[in-house]
C-alpha cells in the first residue's frame, strides 16, 4: 500500500519566546539526529542542512546562555526565587484553610479567593516570563477588588499579595533595563535571524523529501513528532507579542525555561514550497 507523505506545519517562530523558541529549535535537531546517524546518515542535500543547522543552533544556544547568565546577575533570579515561594505558600495556605475551615463564613472566603488564584493557573516551574506576566495581572485584579482584598485580610492573604505584586513590578522594570540594548540581546536577535533561515531550509528540503523519497514512512515518522510538538506550541505558547518584545509582554509558555546545551529576527512563516532534493 502506497504511503502517503506528511509534510511539516508551518509555524510563525517570530512570535515565541526566546525560552521556547530555543526549545523548540533544539526538539527539531534531537528528532533529526534520533532519525539519522553515522550508520543512516541524511541523504544528500538533507545532510549537508542538518551541519549547517546544527552549527546555528550552537550560536543560538551559546547566545542564549549568556542572556540566560546576565538574567541572573541582574538579580531576578533571587526575585524569582522569593516569589516561587510565596506562591506555593499561598496555595498552601488556601488549602488548609479549605479542609479544616472552622465555619462556613471563613470556607466562603477561601472558596472565593482560591477559585481566583486558580484562574491564573500559576506554576512556578514554567518559564519566568510568562510566570511573572500572569502575576502581575494577578495582583493588579486583586488590588482593584474590593471583595477580594476583604477576603484576602480575613485569610491573612493580603500580605503576600503586596509582596507578589512589589516582586512582579521588580521583575519586570530589571527586565526592561537588561534587554535595552544590551550586548547579549543584540547577539540573541542576531543568532535568531541565523536560525530563522536554517529552520526554514530545513523544513523546506525535509518536506521535498517526504515526497519524493522511496522511503516515505521514515521521514512520516520524523514529520510527525514535529507536528505533534509544533500543534503543542500553538496551543499553548503562541504569545501576542514578537520575539524583540517578549520581555516587556510575556506570554504562556508549555514548559519551564530550557537550560542551555553545555555545547560550546522576525519571521512570520511563509507557505513552504518544496524543493528537488539531489
Amino acid at each position: 500500500m502506497e504511503q502517503i507523505p506528511v509534510l511539516v506545519d508551518e509555524l510563525g517562530v517570530a512570535r515565541l519566546q526566546n525560552a521556547v523558541y530555543v526549545g523548540l529549535m533544539k526538539f527539531t535537531l534531537d528528532q533529526m539526529n534520533n532519525q539519522f546517524d553515522e550508520g543512516n546518515p541524511a541523504p544528500g542535500k538533507l545532510g549537508r542542512q542538518l551541519t549547517s543547522y546544527t552549527a546555528a543552533y550552537n550560536v543560538l544556544n551559546n547566545a542564549y546562555a549568556l542572556q540566560m547568565k546576565r538574567m541572573e546577575t541582574a538579580g531576578i533570579a533571587a526575585l524569582d526565587t522569593e516569589g516561587d515561594q510565596l506562591i506555593y505558600g499561598v496555595k498552601g495556605m488556601l488549602e488548609a484553610t479549605l479542609r479544616m475551615a472552622y465555619d462556613q463564613e471563613r470556607m466562603h472566603k477561601a472558596q472565593v479567593f482560591n477559585e481566583f488564584v486558580r484562574k491564573y493557573r500559576l506554576d512556578p516551574t514554567e518559564n519566568m516570563l510568562a510566570e511573572w506576566s500572569k502575576v502581575q495581572q494577578m495582583t493588579e485584579e486583586w488590588a482593584g477588588n474590593a471583595h477580594l482584598r476583604m477576603c484576602g485580610e480575613a485569610l491573612g492573604l493580603n500580605g503576600p499579595m503586596t509582596r507578589l505584586q512589589e516582586i512582579a513590578d521588580e521583575i519586570r522594570r530589571l527586565m526592561t533595563e537588561r534587554n535595552a540594548a544590551t550586548p547579549e540581546a543584540q547577539a540573541m536577535k542576531q543568532a535568531r535571524a541565523a536560525m530563522d533561515e536554517e529552520y526554514r531550509a530545513l523544513i523546506l528540503i525535509l518536506n521535498s523529501y517526504a515526497v519524493v523519497d522511496s522511503d516515505t514512512e521514515r521521514f512520516n515518522v520524523l514529520i510527525r513528532a514535529l507536528n505533534k510538538n509544533i500543534e503543542y506550541i500553538r496551543k499553548h505558547a503562541m504569545s501576542g507579542g514578537s520575539s524583540e518584545d517578549e520581555e516587556q509582554e510575556g506570554g504562556d509558555t508549555p514548559e519551564p525555561t530550557p537550560k542551555p546545551d553545555d555545547q560550546g529576527g522576525d519571521d512570520e512563516g511563509g507557505e513552504v514550497t518544496p524543493v528537488q532534493p539531489e
